[in-house]
């Protein structure tokens, strides 16, 4: 955890709504048809100390094995469909490099077709069937939701994520995170550089993490590394 604060048991009054929201450049298969994608973790970043982020066990379960990823919710006027497909794509890029789960997305448009919408906010009431439909369209025991809640691409850049990680099969949030990061705030730019240390970067791009802090999308991929850093574990299958 890298000295995170972790809350469990409880809700955390900064995560509004049960249904929070999660968002590469490698392109995952649709949800329904056939395997998703599943790679071995690899180098964990520095984790700033305390993010806002619940989860309810340390582990998760064994049978928990496909996570279905929905689309980015953002509603955010300024925010271009470039920029926002780029901040998709550092999303899943990091999802799968967490190596957490295997992983399928459920395109925008197969998601309206079942639900009525493109992307859901955490503060929108579901359906009563939401997680049941979800489920049948992918085969996947949990369901990660993700809203981008804050980006200014300029000096000092800020992004704002909040995620949420859903049982399909209970409706148990097993995992939250609201926060927002500031690349004027020192202890950013502190868990920027160790996170250079750590190897998270590959060989040779010692100084991208440092760029990070001013390439919007670089700055996506570092802080939603954070977020995901905190997980819970994998419990042992036997």
């Amino acid at each position: 955890m890298n000295g995170a604060t972790v809350r469990t048991g409880v809700e955390p009054g900064g995560l509004r709504g049960w249904a929070g929201l999660l968002a590469v450049a490698l392109v995952l298969a649709g949800a329904g048809s056939g395997r998703g994608q599943w790679l071995p973790a690899g180098p964990k970043p520095a984790v700033p100390a305390r993010l806002n982020v619940y989860r309810a066990a340390p582990t998760l379960p064994a049978d928990l094995r496909r996570v279905v990823l929905l689309p980015l919710h953002v509603e955010l006027p300024d925010l271009g469909p470039e920029m926002q497909q780029g901040l998709l794509d550092a999303l899943q890029t990091e999802l799968l490099r967490s190596g957490f789960a295997e992983v399928v997305l459920l395109p925008a448009r197969r998601l309206q077709k079942l639900t009525g919408r493109p992307s859901w906010s955490p503060e929108q009431p579901l359906p009563p069937d939401f997680l049941q439909k979800v489920r049948e369209a992918s085969d996947a025991e949990a369901v990660l939701f993700a809203e981008l809640t804050t980006f200014r691409p300029y000096t000092p850049a800020v992004v704002g994520w909040r995620l949420r990680l859903v049982d399909l099969r209970s409706g148990c949030t097993w995992w939250a995170a609201d926060e927002v990061f500031d690349t004027a705030d020192p202890v950013v730019i502190r868990a920027a550089r160790r996170s250079t240390r750590t190897g998270w970067w590959n060989a040779g791009q010692e100084d991208a993490c440092w760029r990070s802090l001013r390439a919007p999308r670089a700055l996506a991929r570092l802080t939603v590394s954070w977020l995901l850093a905190t997980l819970p574990g994998r419990e042992n299958s036997g």
